[in-house]
C-alpha cells in the first residue's frame, strides 16, 4: 500500500509537469506564428501632384509673390516604384527645387548694417543707423514649397529670417540717441544749379548737429552769414514780397524740410512763418517755414529727455532731414494740409493740425498760413 501510495504521487507530479512544459511550448510557438501586422497604405501623391502641375501656385517670399507654372512643376518630377507598397507612383527632385528656391535669394538676402556714431568737436561726424538683414532659409523653404505642392496647395510661403546687427545705436553712443523720432521731405525738381548749390552748403551746416535736452533751437543762429564768402551763390529770393537776387537763394528749402521733420517728431515749435506766396518748391502749400537772417527765424525747443541728433542727406532732387534721439512714447499724427479761400490771382490760405499723443494726454496743434498773390511777373521762375 505505501510502495503503491508513493508511486502516484510521483505519477501526478510528473503528469502535471508535462502539462505545463506542454502548455509553454504551445503557447510559445502561437506567439510565434500570429500574422503579420497587415501593411499600411502610404499616401499616394500623383494625384495631388497632378492638380498642381495644372494649376500651379502662388509662391510668396518676404514682399515678392511669384507665379509657380505648372509646367515648371511638371519638370521637377519623376515616376518610381515604391519600395515598400510595390505602388508606381510620382515624386519631386528636391534638387530642383532647391535650385528654384535659391533663385530668390539674390533678391532677398541683405546683410546686417551696424549702427556709427563718431563725434568731432561736439558734432556728430559719422552717423549711421543700424539696420536689420534677412537672410532666405533654404531648407526650410524646400520643405515647404515639396509639402504644399504634393497637399495640391495654391500657395506657398518661403522662410526669410531677420538677422540683427551686432552694433545698435544703443550701444555705439552714451546720449541716448537710439530712434527715429520724425522725418521731413521735400522736392526741389526744378531749381537752377545755383539754387541747388546754395541748398547743398546749407543743409551741410545742419548735418550732425547735436541739440541738448531742453535747448532751444535756431535755425539762423546755426545758418550763420549768408554770402559769397560763406560759400553761397547769388540766386531769386522773396523779399517784401517780391523777387530779388541775394546770395543764398534756396536755403529756405532747408528750413521748410528741417520744420517738417520737427513738426512729425513732435517738437514744439516757438517761431514759424510761412512765405510770403505759394511756391511750388515747398508743396503741398502750408507745410514749409521760410527765414531772413536777422528778421524770421524757424526755432522749436528739444523737449525729450535726452539729445536728438539732426541729420539731412539729399537723394536726387529730394531733400530730407532725420531727427532721432530717445523715444518717450509720444505719438504724432499729422491733418493736411488742407488749401482753402483760394483765388485767381494766386493768393490762397491753407493749414495743417498736430495731435500729439502721450501717457494718454492729448493735445492738437493748427498751423496756418496765409498767402498773397505772386509778384506780377511776365514769369514767376519760382512757380
Amino acid at each position: 500500500m505505501i510502495r503503491n501510495h508513493k508511486f502516484s504521487s510521483q505519477f501526478y507530479r510528473l503528469l502535471i509537469a508535462g502539462i505545463i512544459i506542454f502548455s509553454g511550448l504551445y503557447f510559445g510557438f502561437s506567439f510565434q506564428t500570429n500574422p503579420t501586422t497587415p501593411k499600411v497604405g502610404v499616401r499616394n501623391v500623383s494625384a495631388n501632384i497632378s492638380s498642381a502641375i495644372k494649376d500651379g501656385l502662388d509662391v510668396y517670399v518676404g514682399d515678392e509673390v511669384a507665379e509657380l507654372s505648372g509646367e515648371e512643376i511638371k519638370s521637377w518630377t519623376e515616376t518610381y516604384i515604391r519600395d515598400y507598397s510595390g505602388q508606381k507612383d510620382t515624386r519631386i527632385n528636391n534638387d530642383k527645387v532647391r535650385e528654384y528656391v535659391n533663385s530668390f535669394a539674390p533678391r532677398v538676402n541683405i546683410d546686417p548694417i551696424d549702427a556709427k556714431f563718431e563725434m568731432n568737436d561736439d558734432k556728430v561726424s559719422a552717423f549711421q543707423a543700424s539696420t536689420a538683414g534677412r537672410r532666405l532659409n533654404t531648407d526650410k523653404s524646400v520643405s515647404i514649397l515639396m509639402e504644399q505642392i504634393r497637399s495640391a496647395q495654391n500657395s506657398a510661403t518661403l522662410v526669410v529670417e531677420n538677422i540683427e546687427p551686432e552694433l545698435t545705436l544703443e550701444k555705439v553712443n552714451r546720449l541716448g540717441i537710439n530712434t527715429l523720432l520724425g522725418q521731413g521731405e521735400s522736392d526741389f525738381s526744378g531749381s537752377s544749379s545755383a539754387r541747388i548749390h546754395n541748398i547743398e552748403v546749407g543743409m551741410a551746416k545742419f548735418n550732425g548737429l547735436l541739440i541738448k535736452p531742453g535747448e532751444e533751437f535756431s535755425f539762423n543762429d546755426i545758418l550763420g552769414e549768408v554770402d559769397d564768402k560763406s560759400g553761397y551763390q547769388s540766386e531769386l529770393v522773396i523779399k517784401s514780397g517780391k523777387l530779388v537776387r541775394e546770395y543764398g537763394g534756396g536755403i529756405c528749402q532747408v528750413s521748410t524740410t528741417l520744420f517738417r521733420s520737427a513738426i512729425y517728431a513732435g517738437l514744439p515749435i516757438i517761431e514759424r512763418r510761412p512765405h510770403s506766396f505759394p511756391v511750388r518748391y515747398y508743396a503741398p502749400q502750408g507745410f514749409d517755414s521760410t527765414i531772413y537772417p536777422g528778421v524770421t527765424d524757424l526755432k522749436f525747443v528739444n523737449d525729450t529727455p535726452s539729445h536728438i541728433l539732426v541729420q539731412s542727406k539729399m537723394n536726387g532732387k529730394k531733400l530730407a532731414f532725420e531727427i532721432y534721439g530717445s523715444g518717450d512714447g509720444r505719438m504724432v499724427s499729422v491733418d493736411g494740409p488742407y488749401q482753402y479761400d483760394q483765388k485767381k490771382s494766386g493768393a490762397m490760405k491753407a493749414y495743417f493740425t498736430r495731435t500729439i499723443s502721450k501717457n494718454r494726454e492729448m493735445t492738437e496743434q493748427r498751423f496756418d498760413s496765409v498767402y498773397s498773390a505772386p509778384p506780377p511777373l511776365e514769369k514767376n521762375p519760382l512757380e
